[in-house]
């Protein structure tokens, strides 16, 4: 799947194919989309990753995701593109997560 598809892909169709994605396709595609709202890829998972653990079952993760994103960069950034990109660094949080996790 090319990145450019992945903005215009239904929820349904996209996110089984995210699950099955590789850690390094999933960053290609985060580091393409973050690039086009002008955010830069290591930026934004320190970010996330730092987040993480201030997240709590009252609070919304994903809404959080987005505004990391949001803020790393520019403000007039495409809203979709915005919600793709944290899906997919959600996602590869999560298998970094359990990679980490299966390791031990």
């Amino acid at each position: 799947m090319k990145t450019n598809e992945l903005i215009a892909a239904a929820e349904a169709e996209l996110v089984p194919q995210l699950r099955v994605m590789k850690t390094k396709e999933l960053e290609r595609h985060a580091a393409k989309l973050l690039k086009k709202i002008g955010a830069d890829y290591a930026q934004v998972l320190a970010e996330v990753t730092k987040a993480v653990p201030e997240l709590n079952a009252e609070q919304n993760a994903f809404v959080r995701i987005q505004q990391i994103v949001s803020a790393c960069g520019r403000n007039d950034a495409d809203r979709k593109i915005v919600e793709r990109a944290s899906v997919i660094m959600m996602v590869i949080i999560k298998k970094q997560f359990l990679k980490i996790h299966s390791q031990n």
